[in-house]
């Protein structure tokens, strides 16, 4: 025997139809997404496997806590693409309108009825999981890098926008330049002697040691000094946050490069990356994730937009 469920996942609730071989509902659920919720979603799902039971799962995304949940209780997952799913519904009526029931209730019949034309996903080995995982807390610490570096543009923007000319501010250099330098007085005093032998200690060429002091030398509209004591403090305060964090990316951008061959990882890389502006390096991990798994529509998606931004 054979049950057929629809997902129709969500960020706090995911419902859930059943239905038989021969389409008749067996359960609707509306399951919380929080430990009690889930753990009484897989234990019924194991108590239908116990039964012999055979269960299969469509759901709209390959990917995500929700699939790999169904994955680990045994469950076959079949994703289903949102226009394939668009077409599904019509069958069931004309409205467009969408309906979390509902829509679980089309993706189970459409299981029951379609499976033929779907592919089911293969269960992740236990290092495949991992390293998905890795991808997605690099995605994260991405998202708080960006929020610190904005937060310290702003910064130097309101009391020091000469700082920003020196270079990136998720480089050693900018936090070694801030630190010893952190307010336009400090550069105001600095000598060239002083700033040649700065530039030799942290290996800046002749050539930038030059333009740099050009730069830095040009004078700058004059902030109130009270302003300066309280934003350099902040800047302080935003240096010293961000600096843990940018290592901990190098850390992770080390770790997902032992694995080359995830099209998972390429996916999570490349949004991270278009995070970061820095779309022309996405393309490629997209383009290197579609080469390894033809069907995957999400990264599909997201080259088609990058690549119109280039």
């Amino acid at each position: 025997m054979r049950y057929y469920l629809g997902v129709d996942w969500a960020d706090q609730t995911h419902a859930v139809w059943v239905v038989d071989e021969r389409g008749t509902k067996v359960a609707a659920r509306t399951v919380p997404h929080t430990v009690e919720g889930l753990t009484e979603c897989g234990r019924e799902l194991d108590e239908w496997r116990a039964q012999g039971i055979e269960l299969w799962a469509a759901i709209e995304r390959p990917e995500g806590r929700v699939v790999d949940f169904l994955l680990d209780h045994g469950v076959v997952v079949y994703p289903v693409n949102p226009k394939a799913l668009d077409r599904a519904r019509d069958r069931f009526r004309q409205s467009g309108a969408k309906s979390d029931p509902f829509d679980a209730r089309v993706l189970a019949d459409f299981l029951r009825t379609d499976h033929t034309h779907l592919q089911a996903l293969q269960p992740s080995s236990e290092a495949a999981q991992e390293l998905k995982l890795l991808a997605e807390d690099y995605q994260r610490h991405i998202r708080q890098q960006t929020r610190l570096v904005n937060q310290l543009t702003a910064t130097l923007k309101a009391y020091y926008p000469r700082a920003l000319e020196v270079t990136e501010l998720t480089t050693a250099l900018a936090r070694a330049f801030l630190q010893a330098y952190p307010t336009p007085e400090a550069v105001t005093a600095l000598t060239e002697r002083q700033w040649q032998r700065w530039a030799r200690t942290h290996r800046l060429t002749e050539t930038r040691t030059r333009e740099l002091w050009d730069v830095l030398r040009q004078p700058q509209l004059p902030v109130p000094a009270h302003v300066v004591r309280a934003k350099a403090r902040l800047m302080q305060s935003l240096v010293e946050q961000l600096a843990p964090v940018v290592a901990a990316v190098a850390q992770y951008r080390t770790a997902l490069r032992l694995e080359p061959d995830s099209a998972v990882t390429h996916y999570n890389v490349g949004l991270a990356l278009t995070r970061q502006g820095k779309v022309s390096e996405a393309v490629e991990h997209y383009r290197r994730a579609l080469e390894l798994r033809p069907d995957f529509a999400e990264a599909r998606t997201k080259l088609d937009l990058a690549l119109k931004q280039l």
